[in-house]
């Protein structure tokens, strides 16, 4: 016997109520609370891990270039030899970029800032060692980046002006001495050298003039 079919087909329920359609954009914007934050942190994190390796390998650099001076000249200390004009008028902060393989301008990937400083070449205090060394890194990839600071073995974000490690200015004009102070007092004086103002700045101006400066960059402006 043929089975009557009935005319009356259930339908099936495809779409959403406006109270389920709310709790699901609900839903979703607590886990957008919860998780956008989370992964921006990340990001950041991440990102910064990557600058400090740029910091560090800027910080080689530099300490090849002191080394390669010293196994020419020994003791006699000369930065304006090092870090300026020198033999065929090739500055030594260019051999920095180039190590990196680097060159100048955006386009070949010169930092925004890079500065270095230098133990102090007529520091009776320090040894031919440490006037040398490499103590000291400012460093900002791009006028969007922040600023990443090595000093004497520790990375930081803020401007290197607070404890437990930071640079001590004293004086004016020429008589300016910038000394690294250490949590247990340790006291190394140094010398900076610029190698990279993309600010438009001078270079007396970019340390801490405006947003686009090395502090403008730092965690501790941004706050």
């Amino acid at each position: 016997m043929l089975k009557r079919i009935s005319k009356h087909k259930h339908k099936c329920r495809h779409a959403f109520t406006l109270v389920e359609l709310i709790v699901i954009l609900v839903i979703l914007a607590i886990l957008a609370g919860i998780l956008v934050p989370a992964l921006t942190g990340y990001i950041k994190k991440t990102r910064k891990g990557q600058y400090i390796q740029e910091v560090d390998a800027f910080r080689s650099a530099g300490q090849s270039i002191m080394a390669e001076w010293y196994a020419h000249n020994g003791e006699r200390i000369d930065y304006r030899d090092i870090f300026w004009d020198k033999g065929e008028n090739k500055k030594w902060g260019d051999k920095v970029l180039e190590l990196m393989g680097y060159g100048r301008g955006e386009k070949n990937h010169e930092p925004y800032i890079l500065v270095l400083g230098v133990g102090y070449p007529t520091e009776s205090t320090l040894t031919d060692a440490q006037k040398y060394g490499i103590y000291y890194v400012g460093y900002v990839r791009d006028n969007k980046a922040p600023s990443v600071f090595y000093v004497n073995g520790e990375y930081i974000y803020t401007y290197p002006t607070e404890k437990p490690v930071y640079i001590e200015k004293k004086g004016t004009g020429d008589s300016i001495t910038n000394t690294i102070v250490m949590p247990k007092g340790t006291k190394i004086r140094i010398q900076y050298f610029v190698i990279s103002n993309r600010t438009g700045q001078s270079d007396g101006n970019f340390w801490r003039n405006g947003a686009n400066s090395l502090y403008g960059h730092s965690d501790s402006y941004k706050k």
